[in-house]
């Protein structure tokens, strides 16, 4: 009788292609990124729009209910199914993530859940809620198979310090730290077995960590690392992966910006912090760089049955469109002078009625500059 054939083994999904947009606050950022994401959809390509900004403006934007798993979204229907959307609840993304990482361990979620150190921390940490999302985003690329990942960062000048958090959770998640507080929690057959010397040092380190931290928030303390060594592979896979999409060689950084000084400062800022990250930006966007001369605007000036004060308005909006049009050219001319090496995409001013028609609109403009934002 002959051997059956081995199966090949099931190809792991590829790993997309990240672009993370950041700038200031009222720049446009969120409503750039989901044009982006929407182009390159229109173009055939399956991408994740993902936003770490507590705020609901991607949500607006997209006029669709996002949550913490990712799904497709119709705000084209031409685009099928390859435009998806994610955006965790700020307030339940930690209790989502570690739903999924204990999704074998139940007896162990009950018990994370009922420690009050976790409790008190899961929220409150300084980019516990960008760490999540992005191990979220992790997640969505091993079960899916993506394009690009468009990842739109809170409107702040710290926005990119989260891409330091994953490798740095990894290096901790791998490290003896974790292995030592979380053996200090196992009091059950431990102790029985180990040998003398062992088991006089580990009362040592429990009566000294006693001492300076108290005894109730020791025990909460190695509890929570016992429980997150019955994870610590997952999540550190998960980490290690969130680590290559953000600082991986085919990842880009796109700086938005608006023809403001406040904005000028703010891209200058965050170029230096790539920079420190040994990265450089990919592109600047400047948003409502360009305002198209209005036909009508032309058309009454020019009628002389238009009223007086009419007019007036009308010269005072063509006025302020030249003065949006003129700031955006000077600050080209400065991003030319600091940031020589990066390429500069225009984008004009939209009017529209909602968020979700403007991402429809400015989207066409986008895909003109694909090359240059996405390389593509």
């Amino acid at each position: 009788m002959s051997a059956r054939p081995s199966q090949p083994p099931h190809p792991a999904p590829r790993e997309p292609r990240v672009i993370v947009c950041a700038g200031g606050g009222g720049v446009g950022k969120t409503t750039t990124s989901a044009a982006l994401a929407l182009a390159l959809a229109r173009k055939g390509l399956r991408t994740l729009v993902v936003t770490i900004d507590p705020a609901r403006r991607l949500a607006d934007a997209l006029g669709v209910t996002i949550g913490p798993l990712p799904h497709v979204v119709h705000v084209d229907p031409s685009t099928g199914d390859r435009l998806w959307a994610l955006m965790p609840e700020p307030q339940a993304s930690t209790r989502t993530f570690m739903e999924f990482l204990f999704r074998d361990e139940p007896a162990s979620l009950e018990r994370l859940f009922s420690n009050r150190l976790f409790l008190a921390l899961s929220d409150a940490l300084a980019g516990m809620h960008e760490l999540v999302c992005m191990t979220l985003v992790a997640r969505a690329a091993s079960e899916h198979t993506f394009d690009y990942v468009i990842v739109d960062t809170a409107p702040s000048r710290y926005a990119l310090d989260f891409v330091s958090y994953p490798p740095r959770l990894a290096a901790l998640l791998e490290s003896r730290a974790l292995g030592f507080f979380g053996s200090l929690a196992d009091r059950s057959g431990v102790h029985e077995t180990e040998g003398a010397a062992a088991g006089l040092a580990r009362k040592t380190a429990e009566a000294a960590l006693a001492r300076g931290l108290g005894g109730r928030l020791v025990l909460d303390l190695t509890s929570l690392f016992s429980e997150m060594l019955r994870v610590r592979e997952r999540f550190a896979g998960l980490a290690n992966q969130s680590a290559r999409l953000l600082l991986g060689e085919s990842s880009r950084y796109v700086l938005v910006a608006a023809p403001t000084g406040s904005a000028l400062a703010d891209v200058r800022f965050l170029a230096r912090k790539l920079e420190k990250l040994g990265r450089t930006p990919s592109a600047v966007v400047l948003n409502r760089a360009d305002v198209a001369p209005r036909a009508w605007a032309a058309a009454l000036l020019a009628d002389a049955q238009t009223p007086p004060a009419l007019a007036m308005a009308i010269r005072q909006i063509e006025a302020e469109r030249e003065a949006r049009t003129s700031a955006a050219d000077q600050m080209s001319e400065v991003l030319a002078r600091h940031l020589a090496s990066v390429p500069r995409v225009r984008l004009p001013f939209v009017e529209s009625r909602g968020p979700a028609e403007i991402v429809l609109r400015l989207a066409d403009e986008v895909a003109s500059g694909l090359s240059v934002l996405a390389g593509v």
